[in-house]
């Protein structure tokens, strides 16, 4: 009977290990992975109150003044806007691959691969707004050698 309880506990030794450390919500990969310009990441949307990400994603890890990171730093969630921290998603940005456009623009992609999405590019940047108004919401592509790394959606 004991060399079953070892096994169970054994097996057990994992699950309970990995709870360890950061938050579950840190600790797991995003279910969503969408990327909608102007609009959201991971489900997570602009102006989105904070008390909704939280009860979807849990508290995340402050990592400065109104900026909240989730899934290990794959998504990161902005609360600040205009010299003032809010209660609403104001940015979502991402260095992670794994998050996608419905053409399937990620961090890794190409300059070339951006073009389905009717970007601007200049210095480094490519983007496109989601209307003429100030501080519409819009996406942007942090280029680097030609390469997206970052993904950024916000309200400029």
């Amino acid at each position: 009977m004991k060399g079953v309880t070892a096994l169970a506990l054994l097996a057990l030794a994992p699950a309970v290990f990995s709870a360890c450390g950061e938050s579950g919500s840190q600790q797991r990969t995003p279910q969503n992975r969408l990327i909608v310009l102007g609009d959201s990441i991971g489900g997570i949307r602009l102006d989105e109150p904070r008390k909704s990400v939280e009860k979807a994603l849990g508290r995340g890890t402050s990592k400065g003044r109104g900026l909240v990171s989730y899934f290990g730093g794959r998504l990161l969630v902005d609360y600040w806007f205009h010299d003032g921290l809010t209660t609403r998603v104001e940015g979502l940005e991402t260095r992670w691959a794994g998050f996608h456009t419905r053409s399937g623009a990620h961090v890794g992609s190409s300059r070339q691969e951006l073009r389905a999405l009717h970007v601007t590019c200049s210095a480094g940047r490519c983007s496109r707004a989601a209307g003429q108004m100030p501080d519409a919401p819009g996406t942007a592509f942090t280029m680097r050698h030609g390469t997206v790394v970052q993904i950024d959606v916000f309200y400029s």
